[in-house]
């Protein structure tokens, strides 16, 4: 699927897309109206950023991160009120690199931005360890539906599990967005294990260890 060069930008605060995951959004704000009516009249596209936590001085809301989920519009339901109800699928990262004029709605130009070091023994050994953990993941105190347990063990595209596995089984939301800013699958995936180990460890322990800081698992990679 081709990349537009410049793509809609939607800001959330609380939302990151992954490739390949299927994120459910409500779209109500007028803006982000005239966005979606644009992506749909076109090639269907725009792209979820998160937001950063400071609010630069006289602006009234945060910058995105410039790495984000570029996604396609996969099913799109108009409600009575002209509010919608859409589902967004993701297809790469981009990274965006400046902002343009012109539309009530964030428009940038964007690059895609491709994984390295996407196949070997290490790859797969890394990959079938984040199965692993996604599974014990799901025994650890909140329960991960079967079904996608069994489809993670059985597939093969290394990349493709990183993804669905740090969209769906994290909840912190940093640790989502670094994972998204890396583009060596190996590293990636270390990361991303070092993560699940450490929430299992906290489900393990009870809610007052879940509810602690993940900052030593950020730093050099």
């Amino acid at each position: 699927m081709k990349v537009p060069s410049t793509v809609p930008v939607m800001p959330l605060p609380n939302a990151i897309l992954f490739p390949h995951a299927v994120l459910p959004l409500r779209i109500f704000e007028p803006r982000y109206r005239a966005m979606l009516r644009d992506a749909l009249e076109t090639h269907r596209m725009f792209s979820v950023a998160l937001m950063r936590h400071e609010t630069p001085t006289g602006q009234t809301e945060p910058e995105p991160y410039d790495v984000a989920g570029l996604g396609v519009v996969r099913a799109s339901f108009d409600r009575p009120d002209g509010t919608s109800n859409l589902l967004l699928q993701g297809v790469c990262r981009v990274r965006l690199t400046r902002f343009l004029d012109g539309k009530p709605y964030r428009l940038a130009v964007a690059e895609e931005m491709a994984s390295t070091h996407v196949k070997g023994v290490r790859v797969d050994a890394l990959a079938a360890k984040v199965a692993e953990l996604a599974k014990l993941r799901g025994a650890s105190g909140q329960p991960v539906a079967e079904a996608f347990v069994k489809m993670l063990v059985a597939m093969d595209d290394a990349e493709v599990l990183g993804d669905l596995v740090a969209s769906t089984l994290l909840r912190d939301l940093r640790q989502q967005q670094q994972l998204l800013e890396m583009l060596d699958l190996r590293l990636r995936l270390r990361k991303l294990i070092q993560c699940l180990q450490r929430q299992i460890e906290q489900l393990k322990a009870g809610p007052q260890a879940s509810q602690e800081s993940d900052d030593d698992l950020f730093g050099a990679n």
